[in-house]
């Protein structure tokens, strides 16, 4: 346990300092893949090294329990962190890759509004949609009422909506250009 106890501490200052920095730099959005990966790696590697410390150092560890300040300190971290994943987050129906935020904000707009956007019309859609399987299609329906509310479907909906045969993909070529 000697050998342990040697490096407990150092290695807890040592991964402290490294997830602190890169955490204060991430939060003010000066962060690079590096410091990414450095602060979640070892910021997996801290746990550990904690656990070994609290291990070591367990019987001064167990006097923060006889005082009520240090057990309201203890408590009110283990509240937060445990609040913070049972709170809804608002943010997170709408997360994940960006395209799936963009297309989500159109899957609600009838297909007649889309069209320009394919660079064609209502009716146009509603004959690829068709032809893809998409049965009551009309210019008037919505990707989401042909998809459904899942957005990996509402996706597929709109891959089918961008296959125009000419090669561009349906990507606004034509709208583009006016």
């Amino acid at each position: 346990m000697s050998t342990l106890r040697k490096f407990a501490t150092p290695l807890t200052i040592a991964t402290f300092t490294i997830v602190g920095v890169t955490g204060v730099l991430w939060y003010f959005h000066v962060i690079t893949s590096a410091g990414r990966w450095m602060h979640e790696i070892i910021g997996l590697a801290m746990v550990v090294v904690v656990a070994l410390h609290v291990i070591l150092n367990w019987r001064a560890f167990r006097t923060y329990f006889k005082r009520p300040l240090a057990i309201a300190i203890i408590v009110l971290g283990v509240v937060l962190t445990v609040g913070a994943y049972l709170v809804p987050d608002q943010t997170q129906a709408r997360g994940g890759p960006p395209q799936f935020a963009a297309f989500s904000k159109f899957a609600d707009e009838t297909l007649t509004t889309l069209g320009p956007i394919f660079d064609t019309t209502g009716e146009i859609l509603v004959t690829r949609l068709e032809d893809a399987g998409y049965s009551g299609a009309t210019p008037a329906s919505t990707v989401e009422d042909l998809a459904g509310p899942d957005t990996r479907a509402q996706m597929q909906a709109f891959s089918v909506l961008a296959e125009d045969g000419s090669g561009t993909g349906g990507q606004g070529a034509g709208a583009a250009r006016n």
